[in-house]
């Protein structure tokens, strides 16, 4: 079966999701090409399956109408070569006779367009579909509404809704093709989550576009050396962009595997509050202090964690909350345990690959 995905390319929990499905589809015997952008790039093309750059324009709301005087500024220099761009991935593709038996997107618009014009099946396998089925709310000024407008606007029709989710949503309100299931834990995380440290810390902070956490770093690595008995682990995009001379304090390129390993041996993480992170950390076990970006969703992660005391989350790092997190750390590790509201690990991966394998027998 021929299999197209489109995966959204701000932040690395979109592919870290998709490549544990696409791995599964791959030996399966499935031939599968990506569609992405940015990071999603910069992580798919250290792999050997068929990856495509595409154009995504930035959309934002007002009053849950498009600002258009936005998304002029924010696009008016890519917008023609953009869409030139995304034209000749749909003539390679078709000049290469890889017509999809459906299309897979993880909140990525382009693929669910091919998917239109051909008129082939569209699943939706994301996080942030669930905003589409919860009721109204607003998160220290982010609406859930603009989540909504963004989700109708990219994806109007689809065939399918797999939506991951680490904490619970009322499934009573959801239509008949759409299924709520538990976040999948990559291996590399699973293999390492035995060699607990109680002073190590991983750190990581990721971006929203060009956005990340208000602090500079160097600010935020200071207040990090005054816990000189605990070890900081900080993951960034370039080390040597930074001098540091601290002995708690190390700096590591982003790596998936090093990064597994490191999460394996730590008592707590740092992050900004994203879904896939939060979900790996509940896994192991692991209190977590996040700050989140400037979406709902990460303001909504974030509103969980401090609801359900599984950690703490600000939108700075201070010497006072960061001591306040450490010191309540094995409380946070009990309320991970005890909680009702989290989403348990279950076989999610393997209900995901049979709703994708059902086009297989339809073809």
């Amino acid at each position: 079966m021929k299999i197209l995905v489109g995966i959204c390319g701000i932040g690395r929990g979109h592919s870290s999701r998709q490549y544990k499905i696409i791995n599964e589809l791959l030996k399966k015997g499935h031939e599968v090409r990506i569609l992405t952008y940015g990071d999603g790039l910069d992580f798919f093309e250290k792999t050997d399956i068929t990856t495509y750059n595409i154009f995504v324009p930035m959309v934002t709301f007002t009053n849950n109408k498009i600002d258009f005087i936005s998304f002029i500024k924010r696009n008016k220099r890519k917008l023609i070569t953009g869409f030139v761009l995304n034209r000749k991935v749909f003539n390679k593709l078709i000049k290469d006779n890889f017509i999809p038996d459906v299309c897979i997107s993880d909140y990525e618009p382009v693929v669910a367009k091919f998917s239109y014009k051909l008129n082939i099946p569209l699943i939706n396998i994301d996080q942030q579909s669930k905003f589409i089925y919860m009721p109204e709310d607003e998160i220290d000024g982010y609406s859930i509404s603009e989540e909504k407008q963004r989700m109708k606007l990219f994806f109007p029709k689809f065939d399918k809704k797999l939506i991951i989710s680490f904490y619970k949503i009322d499934s009573n309100c959801l239509p008949s093709n759409v299924k709520i299931l538990s976040p999948f834990i990559r291996d590399e995380i699973k293999q390492n989550n035995h060699f607990r440290k109680k002073n190590k810390v991983v750190v990581y902070f990721s971006k929203f576009i060009d956005i990340t956490i208000k602090q500079d770093l160097t600010e935020v690595l200071k207040i990090f050396s005054a816990f000189k008995n605990y070890d900081f682990v900080v993951y960034i995009v370039n080390e040597l962009n930074y001098k540091i001379n601290y002995s708690n304090v190390k700096l590591k390129v982003n790596n998936r595997e090093s990064f597994a390993r490191d999460l394996g041996e730590a008592c707590c993480t740092i992050s900004t509050a994203g879904h896939t992170l939060i979900s790996e950390a509940i896994y192991c076990n692991i209190p977590m202090f996040v700050i989140p970006l400037p979406t709902y969703d990460q303001h909504y992660c974030a509103k969980f964690v401090n609801k359900n005391r599984i950690g703490y989350a600000s939108d700075i790092i201070t010497h006072d909350n960061l001591k306040k997190f450490i010191n309540n750390i094995d409380t946070y590790v009990e309320n991970i345990h005890n909680c009702k509201e989290i989403m348990k690990d279950g076989n999610s991966l393997k209900h995901i690959i049979e709703e994708i394998e059902v086009y297989e027998n339809n073809n």
